[in-house]
């Protein structure tokens, strides 16, 4: 990001346009480059603004004015100039500062509870059933881990400065967000991208299809690839290191790349990769032996995921003010928030069957599930879970039987252990039937 002097200018011609709302002020607290400045650009008229008496008369006069507000921003450092606007804003307007940490602080705290919620429900109902799964359970694991960080430093960024004007915040709290903000940038992008492996790694669970698995172990290692490429990008962004968090003050030497299209270059790809993992499932889906209905009801299962691209395009509208901004604290706001809001619905929507089958367990009726099993052949290998089975009416070689089924999950024909393991995926409803069997 470059510090160009035009933001810096237009905010001082503002805040100094502002001494016309006070009546009773002088200026002698300014630092001494800005009186100067004020001094010197005044000399020829008849205002003082020093004075208490003077300030009025200055705020009328804004040719002047803006002299006075280019001279500040060629002669005094960036401290000076932020501690010139905190003294101007406060004395000569009769605003409150601007302050949204707190509604940022609640959202985080609320979308991190939700997601909790969602990951312990997963590896709750994977337990009750028997299926956890170490590959699967052990990227979850791995995105609790980060976005818990993610969650840590987006909450001490809100008490720390984020979300109000940079001249309203002490300079080395300034500091301390930007290194804040710096962290959570490298956590939002390991974050989203192991959300997006667990979900993947959820296909090869449910699909045994050997092509289908080959493509998404390729998606698979094209992610993780990403996060290595984004996190050191991220991490290297600026040398030394430490100038990501300490440029904004002029005093530091060092250089950086273009954090704007490191940013967009992520989005971008972000929303590219929604889309690949969203249509992946959708031709096995479509193979199944469902009716439409059926099919339907499963691509929108699946298709959940989808609302996570919809926060990822809302957030690309906030990289447009964090691309062009001098007020860091208060337009990263912005990008921080749907950072946050992005990862956690994400966490959610990659917990959603999980969540659909334990609901279906505790309230089997509304969600229209039955512990009710069959012996129906599907043609290919499963596992014959608890048949209900009536026997009635014996009579020499000949055995009536009543079987009543519905399955409610998926069996695959392969005999290894890690293709062995079963996921609900939907409810196919049988009718009742009679099959008569003669024994010879």
């Amino acid at each position: 990001m470059r510090f160009n002097r035009s933001p810096w200018l237009a905010m001082s011609i503002f805040l100094l346009i502002s001494l016309c709302r006070s009546q009773t002020h002088n200026f002698s607290s300014l630092p001494s480059c800005a009186q100067n400045c004020v001094k010197d650009t005044f000399a020829s008229t008849t205002c003082h603004p020093l004075s208490s008496s003077g300030a009025s008369c200055a705020c009328r006069d804004t040719a002047t004015l803006d002299k006075a507000s280019d001279c500040i921003a060629t002669s005094c450092g960036r401290k000076d100039q932020l501690s010139a606007l905190n003294l101007t804003f406060r004395a000569c307007t009769n605003k409150t500062a601007r302050d949204r940490s707190t509604s940022y602080r609640h959202i985080n705290v609320a979308f991190y509870i939700l997601a909790i919620l969602a990951m312990g429900t997963q590896w709750l109902v994977r337990f009750s059933v028997g299926r956890l799964h170490w590959l699967d359970d052990g990227s979850l694991v791995m995105v609790l881990a980060v976005d818990t960080l993610l969650f840590v430093v987006c909450y001490k960024m809100s008490w720390t400065g984020l979300g109000r004007d940079i001249w309203n915040v002490p300079f080395e709290q300034i500091t301390i967000t930007l290194l804040h903000f710096w962290v959570s940038e490298i956590a939002y992008f390991s974050t989203l991208g192991f959300v997006k492996i667990s979900f993947l790694l959820f296909f090869l669970q449910i699909f045994p299809e050997k092509r289908f698995r080959r493509t998404v172990w390729t998606v698979i290692w094209l992610q993780i690839a990403s996060i290595i490429a984004f996190d050191l990008a991220a991490t290297f962004v600026c040398t030394p290191i430490s100038f990501a968090w300490e440029r904004w003050d002029g005093e530091h030497t060092g250089k950086c790349i273009n954090n704007n299209a490191l940013a967009f270059t992520h989005a971008a790809h972000s929303i590219l990769t929604d889309f690949v993992t969203l249509s992946l499932p959708i031709t096995q889906i479509w193979n199944l032996h469902l009716g439409l209905k059926k099919k339907i009801g499963v691509l929108l299962m699946f298709s959940v995921g989808a609302f996570v691209t919809v926060v990822s395009m809302l957030r690309l509208r906030s990289l447009v003010h964090f691309a062009n901004t001098t007020n860091m604290t208060w337009d990263y706001l912005e990008a921080s928030l749907w950072s946050v809001i992005e990862c956690q619905v994400a966490i959610i929507c990659t917990c959603m069957p999980s969540i659909r089958l334990g609901l279906s367990r505790l309230f089997p009726n509304i969600m229209g599930s039955t512990n009710h099993s069959t012996a129906k052949d599907t043609g290919a290998p499963s596992r014959r879970s608890h048949a209900l089975t009536a026997f009635s009416g014996l009579t020499g070689n000949e055995i009536n039987v009543q079987t009543t089924f519905k399955t409610s999950h998926m069996k695959k024909g392969q005999t290894n252990d890690d293709e062995r393991s079963f996921v609900q995926l939907v409810e196919i409803e049988g009718d009742s039937k009679s099959v008569k069997t003669s024994a010879s």
